[in-house]
């Protein structure tokens, strides 16, 4: 049984979302392929599709293609599954992904149709997007501030506030930290991805395996972090090693590395992760693009840089936003798992 359960650790049987294009609206402007984190699609004669760089459509359903799509061409169908081994999760779904449903009455009817009946607070929420595509205009200080501020006022375990935070608008500092991160993430890859995946081609070798000690390597380290040993994690970190132009930090002209007091009380992680959303949701009250950078853990490799960056004890990396205006209209409603919820009444 325990075998069996850690047989599919390294490339699991799974379901993929489908990439569906209508063709008629499609204008061939390219936002869906700069936007796809995994770097799954491309232009072909004008009109986007899956590129076939890994050996199926390894789609992670974030929908940003959708979202960025200015003439609505594209849709997203299905969703991950995986039916049995270590990543099973088939059993822990009910139902197909919806839209927001906050009001009974308003249910299966699309959003426009009861957003001015929600608060500004809520619509934020519903609407807000991980921004992929970034202007090179730089966010004033007052505007950094005005979100940080938010954060700052997030609720924390006996107030303690545990958080520290270092704003860089300085591109090359961003450059070097990226390329920092990137060397990390190789050594990850090169232990965890088949050998024919760590360099960028398309379309892929549907053929490529794992070696037996990469799989031994995988099923070890999954206990240590799982996370981001998921199979759509480690596409994703692939993709950022695997091209040597892929900017970790997405062209955003503001990055905020996000740290906490690692005596802090209780969960220093969920409260600096509380104080994130509230800066978050706060730069897109006022117009601006976020996205939850996790790759930021590569400079634990990197003391010296982390002490030069004003990062030091007791201080400790949680997390990353990166930060500045979108490049056209991109928050957008889009479809989401069902809530798991057991009432006890």
């Amino acid at each position: 049984m325990l075998f069996e359960k850690h047989r599919f650790v390294s490339l699991p049987p799974a379901t993929y979302a489908r990439f569906v294009l209508d063709e008629t609206k499609c204008t061939g402007c390219g936002r869906c392929v700069k936007t796809c984190p995994i770097q799954l699609l491309t232009l072909d004669n004008g009109k986007a599709r899956p590129n076939d760089r890994y050996d199926s459509f390894r789609c992670i359903t974030c929908q940003n293609c959708a979202s960025v799509c200015p003439e609505g061409a594209i849709r997203i169908e299905g969703t991950y599954r995986v039916s049995k081994g270590y990543w099973k999760n088939d059993h822990l779904y009910s139902g197909e992904k919806t839209t927001p449903e906050p009001l009974p009455k308003y249910k299966d009817k699309p959003f426009d149709d009861f957003a001015y009946e929600l608060t500004e607070t809520e619509r934020v929420i519903y609407n807000r997007r991980s921004i992929r595509l970034y202007r090179k205009k730089q966010v004033p200080k007052e505007m950094v501030r005005r979100v940080i501020e938010a954060g700052r006022f997030a609720p924390s375990a006996g107030n303690n506030q545990p958080w520290k935070f270092i704003a860089v608008q300085n591109r090359e500092v961003i450059d070097e930290i990226n390329q920092k991160c990137k060397n990390f993430i190789k050594i990850i890859m090169r232990g965890t991805m088949p050998k024919q995946w760590l360099e960028k081609r398309v379309p892929g070798d549907k053929d490529a395996k794992l070696s037996f000690g990469q799989t031994l390597l995988t099923n070890l380290l999954i206990r240590w972090r799982a996370g981001e040993l998921d199979p759509r994690a480690r596409g994703g970190m692939n993709t950022v090693t695997s091209d040597p132009d892929y900017d970790i930090f997405l062209g955003a002209p503001t990055l905020i590395i996000l740290l906490a007091d690692k005596r802090g009380i209780g969960s220093i992680d969920l409260d600096t992760g509380i104080c994130a959303q509230n800066m978050v949701l706060a730069a897109h009250s006022l117009g601006l693009g976020t996205c939850y950078i996790g790759l930021i853990d590569g400079l634990m490799m990197y003391p010296n840089y982390r002490e030069k960056l004003g990062i030091t004890p007791p201080f400790e990396i949680v997390t990353a936003l990166t930060l500045g205006y979108p490049q056209g209209r991109i928050d957008k409603i889009v479809s989401r798992e069902q809530a798991r919820i057991k009432w006890v009444e």
